[in-house]
């Protein structure tokens, strides 16, 4: 008998599932539905799934991101780095200091593609070391970096970098002073052919009375003074035939600019598939629409906080680029119904930003974007609009293909019912952000209405706190406060009977839970979402525990928002962070009911944590400290605003948080104990 029973094992284990060994092409296939952080904790499970992390389209995209540290060969986590048999593609060299680093820019350039110095303290030299290595180098970003340009002597006599730069097809320069025409000249005469530009934050010169106080002739050379867009337009057209992308966003480019990148006087202009303009508050209309007409190949269009763009320069948008896939124009107040209207027409559109245009409502929407079924629209961003219940419903029903949705502080057109139909069309959400939209509640996000539990009474005796007379609308509370007036006097204030009836209403929904009511009740509750990555429900303060134990049941919630929840307590947070185990990011800000225990539970159970917010929690103490500082172990970022009792030995403490790159706290820089500045050292690279 003993022998059978282990032949009876030995079969059982031969044919049990073995994922481990799955050909490389189907576990590629399945990381091709993950998320990043996803796709690095799966391969943490074998090697092969390891390596199905760098084969095709994952190794192309994976990349090395330094972050506020001191890069050296000698230290971490540069050592580690050189120890690593894989070359990497892409670079992230972000706030970082460097020391000896001789065998990292060896190994960098062996592999790297594209490379990104952003805010980084590097000397023209170290930056010509770095590039004699980068010979297969695509992409360069430098940002914030004005230290390197301010002697206005960069790439001045330097004649041995030219097979580095020479394959460079896009280029970034955001964001930085002392650029000059001669600067950027001796950078892009090196350069083959230029794909893409993005010089958005940087100090360029668009009039012509500036261009002729320093070109008074022709034929001078480009000054070393100062950065003109006429000189920019030349390197532009230049390149042509190859240049498609432009980004000029926060800066003060005219209309008369815009155009001289069109055809003109017999010189051929550009044709560009992507556009970025946002905040040019100096451009006007007539140019933008003139412009646009000679940009058929549109892709990606971004006019958001410009003037320019009214309903008559949308119209033109509409007319001359049928293929446009991605339109931001938050902000553009000029734009109302009429504008909104033509947005139907866009049978390509993907992307769409119409957030903070006042002047677009519920009419706009129903005769435009969801008119009638869209099935191209992936991501909606329409924040800050005044639409009513209807509009929202219909962007549900007509829009099924979204991901993203965005309608925070739309606070007349989100309610309960409302977010009902988003839950049941919206099935392949992703993003969902309800900021500041008060008036949801669990009911919401449960799909039970109390106003039609239907409770027995042989349950009465677990309902003793149940208030049968809760209301979830303006009308039926008004109605109901007319109809009790002969009744009895109330001596609360109008605060103190809400916060009773929040009570009430949490208390009820517990309860029908607990007894098995809500069965029959025709709702949809938000774990229909199954692939919501992304929640944001800060300041929808009727959201209870109910919604947290009951509603959020998600694999791979990455972002959870709940800042100015204040009726969240260590009672849903328990079932939160078992329900939910994939949050990287938490937002607790201003939850006055969290306390060190919560903490406890979060820290403990959410191990991918990597940002916590949790300023404003006045119950929390050092305890809260200790428990961060012992169970997160990949911890990024931290905000710990107004917690007064939180703070008393923070500088020793937070030293032994290795991780920790981004600090937010009060009265930091007041701050000179030793720990603390080697902490600080750490941060403020």
């Amino acid at each position: 008998m003993e022998s059978t029973a282990k032949e009876e094992q030995v079969v059982i284990n031969y044919w049990s599932p073995d994922y481990g060994n799955l050909p490389v092409e189907i576990i590629e296939h399945i990381f091709g539905y993950l998320h990043h952080s996803d796709r690095q904790a799966a391969g943490a499970t074998c090697s092969n799934w390891r390596d199905a992390l760098f084969i095709g389209e994952f190794k192309r995209r994976n990349q090395v991101h330094f972050a506020k540290v001191c890069l050296s060969d000698r230290l971490p986590p540069a050592k580690y780095l050189l120890k690593c048999q894989r070359l990497y593609r892409n670079y992230y060299l972000d706030e970082v200091t460097f020391g000896q680093i001789q065998e990292l820019t060896a190994l960098i350039g062996q592999s790297a593609v594209e490379i990104t110095f952003d805010n980084v303290e590097i000397g023209d030299k170290q930056f010509y070391a770095f590039m004699r290595l980068l010979t297969h180098l695509e992409s360069l970003t430098i940002t914030r970096c004005s230290s390197l340009f301010m002697s206005g002597a960069f790439l001045d006599g330097v004649d041995d970098l030219g097979n580095s730069i020479a394959s460079i097809r896009r280029l970034s320069l955001q964001q930085n002073q002392y650029l000059s025409d001669a600067i950027f000249l001796r950078l892009t005469s090196l350069i083959k052919s230029l794909e893409s530009l993005n010089m958005s934050g940087c100090h360029i010169a668009y009039h012509n009375a500036i261009q002729r106080r320093f070109y008074p002739n022709e034929n001078t050379h480009a000054n070393e003074s100062i950065l003109t867009f006429k000189f920019i337009t030349k390197i532009i057209l230049n390149h042509r035939k190859h240049f498609r992308e432009l980004d000029l966003s926060h800066t003060m480019i005219s209309g008369p600019a815009l155009e001289s990148l069109g055809p003109h006087e017999n010189v051929e202009g550009v044709e560009l598939h992507s556009l970025k303009l946002t905040s040019c508050r100096q451009l006007n209309t007539t140019s933008m629409m003139a412009f646009i007409q000679t940009q058929p190949s549109l892709v990606v269009l971004d006019l958001a906080d410009t003037l320019c763009m009214n309903n008559d320069c949308l119209a033109a948008v509409v007319e001359n680029i049928p293929k446009l896939t991605s339109l931001n124009i938050a902000g553009c107040t000029a734009l109302n119904n009429e504008g909104a209207t033509l947005l139907g027409n866009l049978k390509c559109l993907k992307y769409l930003n119409i957030s903070r245009c006042d002047g677009i409502t519920t009419e706009g929407l129903k005769q435009g974007i969801a008119r009638a079924l869209n099935s191209h629209l992936r991501c909606l961003q329409m924040s800050h609009l005044k639409i009513c219940e209807e509009g929202i419903k219909c962007v549900a029903i007509n829009c099924p293909e979204l991901r993203v949705l965005n309608v925070g502080h739309c606070v007349n057109g989100v309610t309960d019912a409302s977010v009902q139909c988003i839950v049941q069309h919206l099935t392949w959400l992703r993003e969902l952000s309800l900021e500041n939209c008060f008036w949801v509640s669990d009911a919401a996000l449960t799909g039970i209405n109390l106003a039609k539990l239907d409770l027995k009474a042989s349950h009465t005796r677990s309902l003793d706190n149940f208030n049968p007379l809760i209301t979830n609308s303006l009308h039926e509370r008004d109605t109901l406060n007319t109809s009790l007036q002969s009744m009895k006097i109330s001596l609360r204030s109008k605060a103190e009977e809400e916060i009773v009836r929040d009570a009430n209403r949490k208390r009820a929904l517990f309860a029908a839970y607990e007894l098995n009511s809500v069965n029959n009740v025709d709702g949809f509750c938000i774990q229909q979402l199954k692939g919501l990555c992304s929640l944001n429900m800060k300041g929808c303060n009727k959201i209870t525990d109910v919604t947290l134990k009951y509603g959020l049941k998600f694999n791979e919630l990455k972002r959870l928002f709940l800042s100015s929840c204040q009726q969240i307590t260590s009672i849903g947070m328990e079932s939160l962070v078992v329900n939910c185990p994939a949050i990287e990011e938490l937002d607790l800000s201003e939850c006055y009911n969290i306390n060190d225990k919560t903490i406890q539970l979060i820290t403990a159970k959410l191990s991918r944590l990597r940002a916590l917010h949790i300023s404003g929690c006045s119950q929390l103490t050092d305890h809260s400290l200790d428990a961060i500082l012992v169970n997160c172990k990949s911890l990024n970022t931290l905000s710990v605003h107004r917690c007064r009792r939180i703070y008393a030995d923070i500088e020793d403490r937070l030293t032994e948080l290795s991780t920790l790159r981004n600090l937010n706290m009060d009265n930091a820089n007041s701050m000179e104990n030793p720990e603390l500045f080697r902490l600080k050292r750490r941060l403020d690279y």
